[in-house]
C-alpha cells in the first residue's frame, strides 16, 4: 500500500528536529531508520502530517568509547554496534544482537535509537539496554533531559519519551573488567523478532563467585523487564550448573508471558527459561574466570 501524503523535512541540528515537533505537535513524526515506521505507514496503521528525518545529524550516529563506558548515539545502526570495537570484551551481547537483527538491509538502515523508541515488546535492544544500566538522554524546545532506563519502557510500544523530545543518545555506565556479558534469542521463523530474549551480564571475582548479575527479557511480556528475583538468586553465589537451572525455572515459573497466534503464554514462560540459562552459559564462558 502506500502511506497517506506527508510533509518531509530533513534536518541537519537537533535544534531544528525540536522546533518542528514544537510547531506541529502530534502531527509530526520522528523518522530514524525507518524500518518499523514506514512499515506502520504504508499499511495505514498510523498517519502523521509531517515526517522529520533525523539521517543528517552526523553526531547522532558517533558511538563514543570512554573509561570501559560508551555511549551510543541515537541514529548509530544495528550494524555499527555490530562491528565497533566499543563493542568487544565486556560488551559483547551488543553483537550477539546485532547478527540476529533482521537482515543486512535492515542492519544498515535501523537504528538504536529508533529501536529504543519504538518499544516493540520482541525488539531486541530495549533488553541489552536494560541489562546493561543504560542512561536515554533526550532534548525539546525546553532543554534537555535524562531517564533512567528502569522507567522508560512503560508499557506496549509505550516510553517515558514525551511528545516534542528528540532521544540524542544513549549512556552506559562503566563497567568492570572482568565483567562479561551475553545475548540469546529464540526467533519468529518469519519476522526474526524475539519470542523469547534474554541478556546476561555477570561480574565474578577470581573464585567465580557472582559479585552482580543483571538479566533482562524481551519478546516475552508487554514489555522488556529486568529478572530481579533471579539476579538476586545469583548474587554473592558461585555459578555452577543447578543454580544456573534454578535461576532458569525460576523465570519460566514467574513471567507473565503473552500469548499470540505464534506462541502460547505457557510456550513462552518455558523459552524464556531456556534463553536464559543458554545466556548465562555463555557469559560464564566469555569470563576470565
Amino acid at each position: 500500500m502506500i502511506p497517506a501524503a506527508f510533509d518531509y523535512h530533513s534536518v541537519d541540528t537537533v535544534a531544528e528536529a525540536t522546533e518542528l515537533l514544537e510547531n506541529y505537535g502530534e502531527d509530526a513524526k520522528l523518522l530514524a531508520g525507518g524500518q518499523s515506521l514506514l512499515a506502520v505507514l504504508k499499511l495505514r496503521l498510523a498517519k502523521y502530517g509531517v515526517l522529520i528525518d533525523l539521517g543528517r545529524i552526523k553526531n547522532l550516529r558517533e558511538i563514543t568509547v570512554v573509561d570501559n563506558s560508551f555511549m551510543i548515539g541515537a541514529m548509530a545502526t544495528h550494524n555499527q554496534l555490530g562491528t565497533s570495537a566499543a563493542t568487544e570484551g565486556a560488551f559483547q551481547a551488543f553483537r550477539d544482537a546485532a547478527s540476529e537483527i533482521g537482515d543486512p538491509l535492515v542492519r544498515n538502515r535501523g537504528t538504536f535509537g529508533g529501536s529504543l523508541a519504538q518499544a516493540d515488546p520482541a525488539g531486541d535492544w530495549p533488553a541489552l539496554a536494560l541489562a546493561f544500566g543504560a542512561t536515554i538522554h533526550a532534548t525539546n524546545a525546553k532543554g534537555p533531559r535524562r531517564i533512567a532506563v528502569d522507567k522508560f519502557f512503560t508499557n506496549l510500544f509505550t516510553t517515558a519519551l514525551e511528545q516534542g523530545d528528540v532521544l540524542t543518545h544513549v549512556e552506559f555506565p562503566r563497567l568492570e573488567a572482568d565483567a562479561s556479558s551475553a545475548y540469546v534469542k529464540i526467533p519468529h521463523p518469519a519476522s526474526g523478532f524475539a519470542v523469547a530474549a534474554a541478556a546476561v551480564v555477570l561480574t565474578l571475582d577470581d573464585g567465580g563467585t557472582c559479585r552482580q548479575a543483571r538479566i533482562a527479557l524481551t519478546g516475552v511480556a508487554p514489555t522488556a523487564f529486568r529478572a530481579r528475583e533471579a539476579e538476586a538468586m545469583i548474587a554473592g553465589k558461585c555459578m555452577d550448573a543447578a543454580l544456573i537451572r534454578l535461576v532458569a525455572d525460576q523465570i519460566a515459573e514467574t513471567t507473565e508471558a503473552l500469548t499470540d497466534n505464534y506462541a502460547s503464554a505457557e510456550y513462552r514462560q518455558n523459552l524464556a527459561g531456556v534463553v536464559t540459562r543458554k545466556a548465562i552459559n555463555l557469559a560464564l564462558k566469555r569470563s576470565r574466570h
